[in-house]
């Protein structure tokens, strides 16, 4: 075989590896490279750390791309930590993006809140960004939360180490429309 082929066969194995099948797992719950979870001890601990402006827009870049910095999240470079709990909310979805890790993310304002069973107040805006991996959670693309809809959603509570926290719905179960009776502040 040609040295130059035997040089490359490793990378080629390595890049397979990290992107052949669903790439959307999302937690990693180590962080090697990336701000680390806060200390958190109670559900209110949690809500002290939600974003009070929305979170950047999914650039055409980022989607286009999401495979290749999946795996890296996985493994803990800016990634994702388990906080511990389950969280329920609703709210308004004000940006939606899907990406070819096959990420539907989904930021909203909220309007309620729930972490490990406690109704948490909301006092001020607050936004909380929700990422629907869609090899679990099966939803078709008809289904997918748009800009402007009333929506509710459960899941783990997550810290991303990008420097926020999220929500992980885990199956098709946890996420749904609302009525328009729920109007975020």
């Amino acid at each position: 075989m040609n040295n130059k082929l035997l040089r490359v066969l490793p990378l080629l194995a390595i890049v397979a590896t990290l992107s052949t099948g669903c790439t959307c797992t999302a937690i990693s719950n180590h962080q090697w490279i990336g701000p680390k979870a806060p200390r958190i001890s109670s559900p209110e601990d949690i809500a002290k750390h939600f974003r009070q402006t929305v979170n950047g827009e999914v650039g055409a870049f980022p989607r286009a791309t999401g495979f290749l910095y999946a795996p890296f999240k996985r493994a803990g470079i800016f990634g994702w930590s388990d906080l511990g709990y389950d969280g329920e909310v609703t709210g308004l979805v004000k940006q939606s993006a899907k990406s070819t890790d096959q990420f539907l993310t989904v930021d909203v304002k909220l309007a309620t809140l729930q972490i490990g069973g406690e109704n948490i107040p909301i006092i001020d805006e607050r936004y909380l960004r929700a990422e629907i991996c869609l090899c679990d959670v099966k939803l078709s693309e008809k289904d997918w939360f748009r800009e402007g809809e009333t929506v509710w959603m459960r899941g783990r509570m997550v810290w991303d180490g990008d420097g926020f926290v999220e929500i992980h719905p885990r199956n098709a179960a946890e996420v749904g429309r609302t009525s328009s009776a729920v109007t975020p502040r």
